[in-house]
């Protein structure tokens, strides 16, 4: 019997300001798979108490969190943004109890099959969910289940072989053409950071917003570039150890040995 969450629904989009439980480990929002629904959800209040509570409650399990605030103005981006994490559910908190709200049920589901269609890839949601699991776990400080993180893992590494990719770059003398199998890597510029250790990593993103919160802090101008995970190596400068995937967000390294495994494992 499906349950009305209209009233429910009406107090969330209504509230002045709204309380999530956010990740320090992925620098997205803390996601659970409730393990009756298995339903992929984020945890959302209406009082900040609260909230610091759950947080509380999750430190004991050594699980890093934190309270993100969400002005009213920004409730219905914050919650459009959900579709590109793969979350399909809103725990919602307020004093008369908890709601499981479906995502749709709150904002609009984007037109996926025009989002796939686009040669940009706008959305990557099956890759950014998995990578948030594996990252939250990965990054806990406690003994790790070996099997279960290993589970993790696999699960991420066959979204990261499905996936298309886009790779910032600058092309020397202005060119137009940013096509992988038909521009000359040598008239290429590719975009760097550096560890504190002075290694060098290119980023590299899963989606167009990744895309837009790193780049959005450099003043160049880049270009996109749609790469697939078995072209990555290729664009790998000499002195690269590899890449760091959505730097701005989960900040995952993917160095050159681990793609040559990935590679040789899954194509």
């Amino acid at each position: 019997m499906a349950i009305d969450n209209k009233f429910a629904i009406k107090k969330l989009q209504k509230l002045e300001e709204a309380w999530a439980v956010f990740s320090p480990l992925t620098r997205l929002p803390y996601v659970a798979c409730d393990p009756e629904t298995f339903d992929d959800q984020i945890y959302l209040f209406a009082e900040e108490e609260a909230c610091r509570e759950f947080i509380k409650n999750l430190g004991e399990e050594k699980i890093p969190a934190s309270v993100l605030k969400i002005p009213q103005a920004q409730l219905n981006g914050f919650l459009n943004s959900l579709y590109a994490l793969d979350v399909n559910a809103v725990l919602f908190q307020d004093g008369s109890g908890q709601s499981a709200i479906g995502v749709e049920e709150l904002v609009k589901r984007p037109d996926m099959e025009k989002l796939a269609a686009s040669k940009i890839p706008v959305m990557n949601p099956a890759l950014t969910l998995t990578m948030i699991y594996f990252l939250q776990e990965l990054r806990r400080p406690v003994q790790h289940d070996m099997a279960k993180l290993h589970e993790l893992e696999e699960e991420m590494i066959v979204n990261l072989v499905k996936s298309s990719f886009i790779l910032g770059i600058e092309t020397i003398n202005d060119e137009e053409n940013t096509d992988p199998e038909k521009v000359n890597i040598k008239n290429v510029r590719i975009p760097f950071v550096k560890t504190k250790e002075g290694d060098i990593y290119q980023p590299l993103y899963s989606d167009f917003s990744e895309f837009r919160k790193y780049t959005a802090r450099n003043p160049k101008k880049q270009r996109m570039s749609v790469l697939s995970l078995r072209q990555l190596p290729q664009f790998l400068v000499k002195e690269s150890k590899g890449y760091v995937l959505n730097p701005a967000g989960v900040n995952l390294v993917l160095t050159a040995d681990q793609l040559k495994r990935i590679l040789n494992d899954y194509e």
